[in-house]
């Protein structure tokens, strides 16, 4: 009877532990799979998002590489993008919409179906399923929606599951395992490993820190679960990890594409702003020769917008005369392949029609193939001005020429008649003296033609010096008559002069000022018929002395004036009434007001209506005290004749000069070299020597320093006379070996004027200072 209750009651204990085992096992089981459900739910989810971030970052890098090709319609580099996704085997099938919906593109795998025909969507989205995902994203750059990219993208999701379970399963058996060994006594030994496992696995869910570890135990089976738990949660943070490092590494990839854009965007505009400093930009073309971009400048040149000038739109701006020939030699040109290089006019917003230089090459692609033109419009209306005015100048200068040898050559004439006449032996005395008198006038006009191209030069190159004393302005204009009376006379006409009723005194060059009114002077008489009137008038007023020439001559002309103070300018409606002229004298006239500090200007009401030149000179050229007159010089009878040597390779020049001082009575000695001057200067210790500065062997510089260095050669005197008679001479002359320096033809009678000085001085001081004329 006890042991068949001991029997009854063992089946009982049994059963109550296979109950407790079992209600273990079944709580363990519960808790395992509320746990590897949640675990693998969440991983799930976490795996699917991952999904769409990885396909969102491919669409939006292949939206920023592929948005410039699809803007200038580049199907080749839209389909190279597209299949550069063959390297993402997840990736099945990638497609590239233009604007209004069309299949620009596409990438399949072998064995996928294609994309849609068509989609219209502009806006983004993302579809997730069982085992796939899509994502739509649009293309926009400057705020422009060029299209729209589709892809779409498989994963395996089984595989993970499969991972998954086998991780749980693992799980589970060794929880079972430990469940079966443990005894009711371990039941709570049991329930706190699992709590704490359970807490982890909350706080995974809740935070997604899978950096979360359970706490180890001592007991086996228990740490075998909380070692299992841990390996999967190590393997879920690896996945992870994994995802953050794929997406770390597109992050960095978007960053380096929108950086490289950055870096063309801001390429462009430096190119673009290089672009447009010049005068008038770039213009790019396609192949066929169309415009497809002009720059800023021409377009606001020409006053088209971009849509107008693309195309051949262009060429409406060009000038009717060049339109025809330039588009048929663009089409050539475009054909051939050739440098493109032409000129033409276009048409601009002022009106005028503006010279441009337009230059390009061909851009070609890999192939040999043009698949761009490009090139720059070169302002060269400044070049187009320089033509114009060199071409006026190479005029000017022959019709100077022309003029210059009619000039010179006039005098010729006379003076060979002359000659000729003086070589008659049945002339008569007045005759010969009257063909002295012709000599003479010939060779000063001569010689006054010269002073003026000299002093020309002198001006233009600044380096005329001014010589300025006190003169009264009587004086001053008493010389400039003395100086035109001569033509004045000759062409009867009245001249009228006006002066201030008080006395004035200028602090001038005299002979230069006096030149600018003679100057002026002379040219009224020219160009006044016979018989006319000048009215020559000077006034002082606060700020200026003001000199005024005024005639009832041929005038000018409203377009002549501007040129009229101009080197070589002549009025040519009278060309036939100069009389003799290089149409340097109003030049003349400017220049030496200038150097003065004043002005000169030209008025006339028209032909035939007579013309006023006014000279205006500062209040500072005028002083408040009367100048004393320079003494006399007294002329004194000639001491004594002198023994003179004159060197001159030209041997007309050197024999007549030394005919002349032969007749003076002096005793002279002609040499044709320098070192024959040298020779006869030593022989015969000459009071004086006229040393040519250019001869071939030796120059006078040369032999008058030679001179200079012996002693009986410091106190006689030495003129250097030459052809040249540029500034730069007389400044070389100045201050050294020689006491005079003449340009040519020199004046005998201020010769004798120096031989007289000489012998005054020779008889009192002796020759100590160095003069110049």
């Amino acid at each position: 009877m006890l042991k068949s209750d001991q029997e009854e009651k063992q089946p009982r204990r049994k059963t109550m532990r296979d109950r407790m085992m079992r209600v273990a096992l079944i709580t363990t089981a519960i808790a395992l799979l509320v746990a590897g459900g949640a675990m693998l739910a969440n991983d799930l989810s976490v795996y699917r998002r991952s999904w769409a971030a990885d396909l969102e970052t491919d669409a939006t890098i292949l939206a920023l590489s592929i948005g410039p090709a699809l803007a200038f319609d580049d199907h080749v580099v839209a389909l190279r993008n597209l299949s550069a996704l063959r390297a993402r085997q997840s990736i099945l099938a990638a497609a590239l919409y233009s604007a209004n919906g069309r299949l620009y593109a596409q990438y399949t795998q072998d064995g996928v179906a294609l994309p849609a025909p068509q989609l219209k969507i502009s806006g983004h989205a993302t579809h997730l399923f069982a085992n796939r995902a899509e994502v739509t994203q649009p293309i926009v750059q400057n705020g422009e929606f060029l299209g729209t990219i589709y892809l779409r993208a498989q994963y395996d999701v089984i595989d993970r599951v499969k991972a998954y379970l086998g991780i749980f399963s693992l799980v589970t058996l060794a929880s079972m395992g430990v469940a079966l060994v443990l005894s009711s006594a371990l039941q709570r030994a049991i329930i706190e490993p699992l709590d704490a496992i359970a807490d982890v696995a909350r706080r995974v869910v809740n935070q997604r820190d899978y950096s979360l570890r359970a706490k180890p135990v001592t007991d086996k089976d228990i740490g075998l679960l909380v070692e299992a738990f841990n390996n999967m949660l190590n393997e879920v943070q690896l996945r992870t990890r994994e995802l953050e490092q794929s997406n770390t590494a597109l992050t960095a990839e978007i960053k380096y594409r929108l950086s490289a854009e950055q870096r063309m965007r801001e390429s462009e505009k430096l190119y673009r702003a290089i672009g447009e400093s010049i005068d008038y930009g770039v213009w790019v073309c396609d192949a066929e020769g169309r415009n497809l971009y002009a720059s800023e400048s021409l377009l606001k040149l020409i006053g088209m917008t971009q849509e107008q000038c693309s195309g051949f739109g262009w060429s409406q701006a060009l000038h009717p005369d060049d339109m025809k020939e330039a588009l048929a030699a663009w089409q050539e040109n475009t054909h051939s392949g050739n440098f493109w290089y032409r000129e033409h006019r276009m048409l601009g917003v002022d009106g005028n029609y503006h010279p441009i230089l337009a230059q390009g090459v061909p851009i070609r692609a890999e192939d040999g193939t043009i698949s761009r033109w490009a090139g720059i419009n070169l302002d060269i209306s400044r070049l187009k001005q320089t033509e114009d005015a060199l071409r006026d100048a190479d005029r000017r200068k022959d019709e100077f020429i022309a003029v210059l040898a009619h000039e010179l050559r006039n005098p010729l004439a006379p003076i060979r008649n002359a000659v000729k006449m003086l070589e008659a032996s049945n002339a008569t005395q007045q005759q010969q003296q009257w063909g002295r008198q012709v000599i003479v006038r010939q060779v000063q006009h001569m010689a006054l033609l010269l002073d003026d191209l000299l002093d020309v030069s002198r001006i233009t190159r600044a380096k005329l010096e001014l010589r300025k004393t006190p003169i009264t302005l009587a004086a001053l204009i008493a010389a400039a008559v003395e100086t035109a009376r001569p033509l004045i006379d000759e062409k009867q006409h009245i001249l009228e002069t006006k002066l201030p009723p008080e006395s004035v005194v200028l602090e001038v060059d005299p002979l230069r000022i006096a030149q600018a009114l003679s100057n002026l002077l002379t040219n009224a008489a020219k160009y006044t018929d016979r018989g006319g009137c000048i009215i020559f008038s000077a006034t002082v007023d606060d700020n200026n002395v003001v000199f005024t020439v005024s005639d009832n001559g041929i005038g000018l002309s409203a377009t002549m004036i501007p040129s009229l103070f101009e080197m070589f300018s002549q009025v040519e409606s009278a060309l036939d009434r100069s009389q003799g002229g290089l149409g340097i004298g109003l030049a003349l006239v400017k220049g030496f007001v200038s150097l003065h500090g004043g002005t000169v200007q030209a008025q006339s009401a028209g032909e035939g209506q007579g013309s006023i030149f006014t000279i205006r000179l500062p209040c500072s050229c005028i002083q408040a005290h009367t100048p004393q007159e320079p003494p006399a010089i007294e002329s004194k009878p000639m001491l004594s004749n002198l023994k003179i040597v004159v060197a001159d390779d030209n041997r007309d020049a050197a024999q007549c000069l030394a005919l002349l001082l032969d007749l003076a009575g002096h005793e002279v000695h002609t040499a044709f070299s320098g070192t024959q001057a040298l020779e006869l200067a030593i022989q015969q210790r000459p009071n004086a020597m006229i040393l040519d500065i250019s001869m071939p062997d030796m120059n006078g510089y040369d032999i008058a320093q030679q001179i200079r260095e012996t002693s009986w050669g410091k106190k006689i005197l030495i003129i250097a006379i030459t052809g040249w008679g540029q500034q730069s001479d007389a400044d070389k002359m100045r201050g050294t070996v020689f006491d005079y320096y003449f340009s040519k033809p020199v004046d005998p009678s201020e010769l004798e004027n120096i031989f007289a000085i000489y012998l005054q001085q020779s008889r009192t001081v002796g020759l100590s200072s160095t003069n110049f004329s």
